[in-house]
């Protein structure tokens, strides 16, 4: 009878293995699109307290225009952006590449579309982003992003 329990308790714990989330490596591409991730999706829910825990002390941006923001000014323009469109929202990282990766030190590069869906119209723009991770404290901060223009503001069928 012990062997029988044996090999089903080996069953089961390989069975909820196999199906087992994981999160990504820190250092792995995919530990920094999640971090870009995180931050869309906070834009979307207006949640300040991603940004805070993201980024650094020393963080600095430059928008569309390159215009320099600060920390506190960039997290305003950020959450404004989210106030300020009716309908649903939604977002899309493509294109995600590490440009330059060293201990304490990241580049990352991608394609975002951001957009909204309100009566039966969708509107979406792209943009290039550029972001610099630098690890402060132990822990990976946002300390730089930069948004290239974009491109102009389509209608999503345009844009496919």
């Amino acid at each position: 009878m012990r062997p029988s329990l044996a090999a089903l308790l080996l069953a089961c714990l390989w069975r909820s293995a196999a199906f087992a989330q994981c999160a990504p490596a820190p250092d792995s591409p995919y530990f920094f699109r999640n971090l870009s991730e995180e931050r869309a999706d906070a834009k979307i829910a207006a949640d300040r307290a991603v940004y805070d825990k993201l980024l650094s002390t020393t963080f600095e941006s430059k928008n569309a225009e390159g215009q320099a923001l600060a920390k506190s000014g960039y997290i305003a323009l950020e959450l404004a952006a989210g106030h300020g469109a009716a309908g649903r929202r939604f977002y899309s990282i493509s294109q995600y590449r590490l440009i330059e990766h060293r201990p304490g030190h990241t580049v990352a590069t991608y394609l975002l579309r951001e957009g909204t869906t309100a009566n039966g119209e969708t509107r979406m723009v792209e943009s290039q982003v550029r972001e610099t991770y630098d690890v402060e404290d132990g822990k990976w901060r946002l300390s730089a992003v930069e948004v290239s223009p974009a491109v102009e503001d389509l209608p999503a069928q345009a844009a496919r």
